[in-house]
């Protein structure tokens, strides 16, 4: 399954964090929402702005969320809803196992 996008992302399963990574970040760059995901991009405190980066967020943590097996799932469960922590949490899973080879 791929969600909507202009190009064919191969979900994260066990063994393409390379590559997805790659063109996840760069589909996300495209979004313009990369900035939030990277952590480069805070919430602001206004509270106009911050409702505009929480639509954002959302719409980030969903991409990620459809671009990710249902197995890899489990790398981020409980924070559906955090883009930034989402990223970290499959970069750490993914990147330790290779670590650790």
């Amino acid at each position: 399954m791929t969600t909507e996008t202009p190009f064919k992302i191969k979900p994260l399963g066990k063994f393409n964090y390379p590559e997805w990574s790659g063109e996840v970040k760069a589909f996300l760059m495209r979004q313009n929402l990369w900035r939030l995901v990277s952590g480069k991009e805070s919430r602001p405190d206004e509270a106009e702005k911050a409702e505009s980066w929480d639509k954002r967020a959302e719409k980030a943590a969903g991409d990620i969320y459809l671009l990710v097996e249902s197995e890899q799932r489990v790398h981020f469960r409980g924070f559906e809803e955090d883009p930034q922590q989402m990223w970290k949490l499959l970069e750490q899973a993914h990147l330790s196992k290779k670590l650790g080879a």
